[in-house]
């Protein structure tokens, strides 16, 4: 899935019960939230039996799964789900970042996130090659 910057970065400061507060040099309060590294390496997934796709989340959920419902077998479930909140629901009306008056800054955070972070700089890279390709599963 390919999110949206902002919504990844400040998923991971609410995870880690980080308050993002839109400080001038935001870089400390940014790798607070990031801490830990990113899973995604581009170079790991390069062979030549491998093929990235991609889809938008969290807007193309349900098409992903409808998209790979018919290709997959489905699977017996032997109980009842239960979900295990890991974190507090965001607020994101009070979110400094979706302010209409931070947008300048919100671009220089999403700038920084894409382009200069170790952490997420494969993914972003990724995620802006496939969308809107042949490779985007669903549209």
């Amino acid at each position: 899935p390919c999110r949206d910057p902002i919504d990844i970065l400040l998923s991971m400061c609410n995870y880690r019960q980080v308050r993002f507060t839109c400080r001038e040099d935001f870089r400390e309060e940014l790798h607070a939230c990031l801490k830990g590294g990113s899973r995604f390496k581009r170079s790991a997934l390069t062979h030549r039996n491998i093929r990235l796709k991609c889809f938008r989340s969290p807007v193309n959920v349900e098409k992903y799964l409808a998209y790979m419902g018919a290709r997959l077998q489905r699977k017996e479930v032997s109980s009842a789900y239960l979900q295990r909140d890991s974190n507090r629901p965001r607020v994101k009306g009070e979110e400094c970042l979706s302010l209409p008056a931070n947008y300048g800054y919100k671009v220089r955070v999403v700038q920084y996130l894409t382009k200069e972070t170790e952490h997420f700089k494969d993914y972003f890279e990724f995620c802006r090659d496939c969308v809107h390709s042949a490779d985007e599963l669903v549209q």
